[in-house]
Parts: structure tokens; C-alpha cells; sequence
């Protein structure tokens, strides 16, 4: 993202260097926390520091990046009613119903199994329904990332005690990552998501009595989709003057979520265009720098594109 971030500067400076004067206005922004949220980019949308476009310079190996999908973090929390162990026979075989029968114990863990296949099935359902043409197919999957299990919900949503199996855990916690299409919007797949979860909870009765619940943007994330039409003007020239200079681009879809998101959800168009790398998030993360100075080059021109010149 660093050489993203120079490609920027530098199409900047080169144009302020040429001595163009520029009809439209041009701003860069180098904002925190994209890794856990995007709430630099937040903040700035906030601010109002906004434009009729947006150019986010992710690494795209010279592609044109129009759309991408919503992400949505949830949390699911499911209950049940803790015991002691000795007494699971009491929850599972058949009991006389008498007056001296202590209440059986509801295994949370036991009920996440079967919600976290309901989930997958769910999953299957949606990515086979709909796509997206610029996407890969089934992109808009269902992660179930981490799972608590234990006793005892605590103060900070999750079980107080996890180390003792000798208790029919009362509760499991599971975190989701949720992706949705471009062409999709978050009221919508929430309200899906919320109908699936109830119909699951209708097949048991200790859960249709005690239904799960749903926390939607865990952590404070949230990002909007971004589905920019191929043909605007700011993605036909960033495609005609990479092609100018190099190998013709692709328009193509971001398979995971950036910055662009946050513009995109407060109204701006957005496209996301850079340089080539590898290493993601790894020890050895690079940047080629031809790439950089290539990307410089694109995106100065097509800023002189969209903005116009005096």
C-alpha cells in the first residue's frame, strides 16, 4: 500500500511539476487503520472530506478494479442452560417427567454444531443464487472465523469460563465474516441473514424460546459495496492510458474489501487501480518499482482526464 500511496504523490507532483493547472480539485489522503476497520477512511467520509470520485491505490498488477463486494463482521450468540456433567444422561435419554427431576442441562456447543452446518448450507444456497460478473463465482462466502464455548457470559460478550469441560457449556459465541455482492446492499442481506436465523431457531424448541442473537458490526466493521459501472469515465481512462503504455488492463472485480468502500457508501464513485507486489501481510511484502513509476504515470493522466485542464 506504500507504493500505492507514492504512485499517488508522485502523479501529483509531476503534474504540479509540468506546470498544468488543473479545472477539477485534486486531494490525497493517507489515512489509518484500513487492517482493522477503514476508520481512517471513515473518519475523513465523516469530515466531509469527499469527491465526485475516488482513486484508491490498492495493488492490482495494472488491472482496472470497478466493484467490490460489502463486508459485514457479526457475532452470534447462542445459549443454553449449564450442568454438571454427571447429569448429561438427564438431558439426553429418556426421563420420567416427575417432580424430583432436576432440569437437564442444554449443551450450547452441541446446538452451534448444528447451526454452523445450517450456516454452510446457507452459504451454498446464496453463492450458487447470485453473482457477480466481474467477481469469481461463490465470492460472497461465509467465514465462521472464531468460536467460543464455555459458561457464563461475560460483561464482554463471551463465556467467563472455557477450561472446564466437566460443565454442559451455556453458551457459544461465534464470529462471522460475511461478504456480499457489489449489486447487493447491507439492510437487505442483514434482514436475510436475521430471517435464516430465525427459521434455524424454529426447528428446536429450546431455541425457538431462546433464539440467538445477532451483533452486526462487531468491532466497529463495516464496509459498503462498491459497484462503479465499467463505462464511467474515470475506469475508461484509467484502462485507456494503462494501455497506452503497457499491457492492456483488466476490468475486474476486488475479491476482498479496502478503503474504496467507505467513499463508495457516502455516495462517491470509486475505482481502485496500483502497482504489483506479493507477500501480502507476510515477512517479505515487496513492491515492484517499475510498476510504481508505471502506475504514477497512469494515474497522473488520467487524472488530467477527469479533472480538465485550465
Amino acid at each position: 500500500m506504500k507504493g500505492g500511496v507514492a504512485a499517488c504523490v508522485a502523479a501529483a507532483r509531476a503534474i504540479k511539476k509540468a506546470g498544468i493547472t488543473l479545472q477539477g480539485r485534486l486531494a490525497i489522503h493517507s489515512v489509518v487503520d484500513e487492517e482493522a476497520g477503514g476508520f481512517g477512511a471513515i473518519d475523513a467520509v465523516k469530515k466531509g472530506k469527499l469527491a465526485k470520485a475516488v482513486l484508491v491505490a490498492e495493488p492490482t498488477w495494472g488491472d482496472v478494479l470497478p466493484v467490490e463486494g460489502g463486508l459485514e463482521w457479526a457475532r452470534v450468540t447462542i445459549r443454553g442452560r449449564n450442568a454438571h456433567s454427571a447429569l448429561r444422561y438427564n438431558e439426553i435419554y429418556p426421563q420420567r417427567h416427575d417432580k424430583d427431576r432436576l432440569k437437564p442441562g442444554v449443551n450450547a456447543i452441541e446446538i452451534a454444531a448444528r447451526f454452523i452446518a445450517a450456516v454452510r448450507q446457507y452459504e451454498l444456497d446464496r453463492t450458487r443464487a447470485k453473482s457477480h460478473p466481474l467477481l469469481p463465482l461463490g465470492m460472497n462466502t461465509i467465514n465462521i472465523g472464531v468460536v467460543h464455548g464455555g459458561t457464563g457470559l461475560g460483561e464482554h460478550g463471551l463465556p467467563t469460563v472455557m477450561t472446564n469441560p466437566a460443565i454442559i457449556p451455556d453458551v457459544a459465541v461465534l464470529d462471522l465474516d460475511m461478504k456480499f455482492l457489489p449489486d447487493e446492499n447491507s439492510a437487505d442481506y442483514r434482514r436475510d441473514f436475521e430471517a435464516f436465523v430465525h427459521h434455524f431457531a424454529q426447528t428446536d424448541a429450546w431455541l425457538r424460546d431462546n433464539p440467538p442473537t445477532i451483533q452486526w458490526e462487531l468491532g466497529g466493521l463495516h464496509f459498503p459495496p462498491m459497484n462503479t459501472s465499467v463505462d464511467h469515465p474515470l475506469v475508461t481512462s484509467l484502462m485507456k492510458r494503462k494501455a497506452a503504455i503497457g499491457k492492456a488492463p483488466e476490468a475486474r472485480g476486488f475479491v476482498a474489501v479496502c478503503d474504496a468502500a467507505h467513499y463508495a457508501g457516502a455516495g462517491v464513485d470509486g475505482v481502485i487501480f496500483g502497482p504489483s507486489g506479493d507477500g501480502f501481510h507476510g515477512a517479505n511484502e515487496y513492491v515492484e518499482v517499475e510498476s510504481v513509476v508505471e502506475t504514477a504515470k497512469v494515474i497522473a493522466a488520467s487524472v488530467i482526464d477527469w479533472c480538465g485542464v485550465r
